[in-house]
């Protein structure tokens, strides 16, 4: 390798990998077409091989892009985890032996919350967590009462002395019964929906869910009222046993059986956003280096 391997090259790697779409890419990355095209090519004449497949209407990994993408968000994360750790040590931020407890929602217990809790204890090992999975109405009463440090919850609305950072969010999919006809439908619009049996998760005190019941009713697709669905898991249950379809965020995912089959629909694009919280006045310092270390694995996934 005669040429040096430098760190903008590689994130705009890894921002063209994940959207496949130069255009997407570039403007994600603050930059025009022709100067990604050419960071690409660098890359690629450093390694010697081809790691996009492109043409006229796709962009593809190739097998060798495809080994580089994970390899290359580890040595950011890597960097990035340095830099912040460098500013912690000099703001006087090291966590010691403190005790943090954090109350998580479920859905981040299935992907964001792993990551967080094993990078933070690899480099605060003395820290000792206390992790409990409720939902954010409960995590936002126990940090107003000062019983928890952290919440990794869903945007709080009226919170008193909570402080607030989105970390990602989930796009809204159709959860469709296996036998269902849509199913085998390669792309969906709301409009497919009419007619069919569908219900919806009524959890409107979150924004984003009442956003959903809104945009069906007003396709003009009748919601079946005789069922009352008050929780994720519940709504996937009734999917997975046929009585119909339903609309839920796409981290379910991670926990879907071979009963239902999960779809985008080109006209919703509602999503839930789950960030962390905290108590501005609460002095343990162990919260705040939780928190960067929460925003920094957030920006990889």
């Amino acid at each position: 390798m005669s040429q040096s391997l430098d760190l903008w090259s590689m994130k705009c790697f890894i921002i063209l990998a994940e959207e496949l779409h130069f255009g997407r890419a570039a403007t994600r990355l603050n930059m025009t077409q022709p100067t990604l095209s050419q960071q690409i090519r660098k890359l690629e004449s450093i390694f010697g091989v081809q790691l996009f497949i492109r043409s006229t209407r796709s962009v593809e990994l190739t097998p060798s892009g495809a080994t580089f993408l994970p390899l290359a968000r580890e040595a950011l994360i890597k960097l990035e985890e340095a830099v912040l750790l460098s500013k912690l040590a000099a703001g006087g931020m090291s966590p010691g032996g403190e005790q943090l407890k954090i109350g998580a929602i479920g859905p981040a217990a299935h992907r964001l919350l792993p990551l967080i809790l094993r990078r933070f204890r690899n480099r605060f090992p003395k820290t000792r967590l206390d992790v409990r999975i409720f939902d954010s109405s409960e995590i936002l009463r126990a940090l107003e009462r000062g019983e928890y440090d952290i919440g990794i919850m869903r945007p709080p609305t009226n919170a008193n002395f909570i402080r607030f950072r989105p970390l990602m969010s989930d796009r809204f999919v159709a959860v469709i019964p296996k036998n269902s006809p849509l199913a085998r439908r390669p792309s969906l619009r709301l409009s497919d929906f009419i007619g069919q049996d569908v219900f919806t998760l009524k959890r409107f005190e979150l924004s984003s869910f009442r956003a959903i019941h809104d945009q069906i009713i007003e396709a003009g697709i009748e919601a079946d009222s005789s069922f009352k669905v008050s929780s994720t898991t519940a709504a996937l249950a009734m999917a997975s046993a046929g009585l119909g379809i339903t609309f839920l965020p796409e981290w379910i995912e991670s926990i879907v059986d071979s009963e239902v089959v999960l779809r985008r629909v080109e006209d919703l694009s509602e999503e839930i956003s789950t960030g962390i919280a905290w108590r501005a006045d609460n002095p343990i310092p162990g919260i705040l280096p939780f928190v960067e270390f929460a925003e920094l694995i957030s920006r990889r996934l």
